[in-house]
């Protein structure tokens, strides 16, 4: 199971996105401001092996959450919802 201290802090997301893998699913956790200037967290999921650059969007699925410690504890319970692998 992936756990919050495995995504780093939040004032890491304030500069650079954060790439990862856990049981098949690659993720990059960054911060995304919509039309409104709301910041949030955006995290992308795709099935490994592939990088993010070299993945065709549609195999990619989006979440967001709050810009907050709350918004990263919910894409941690996200990312351990997902499974593309057969186990």
């Amino acid at each position: 199971m992936l756990e919050r201290k495995e995504i780093l802090s939040l004032e890491f997301y304030k500069k650079s996105p954060f790439h990862g893998s856990y049981k098949g699913v690659r993720y990059r956790i960054e911060k995304e401001e919509d039309e409104n200037e709301k910041v949030k967290l955006k995290c992308t999921t795709w099935p490994e092996p592939y990088s993010f650059e070299a993945t065709d969007e549609e195999q990619m699925e989006y979440y967001y959450a709050s810009f907050d410690e709350e918004g990263l504890e919910d894409i941690v319970d996200h990312i351990n919802t997902l499974s593309y692998t057969k186990n």
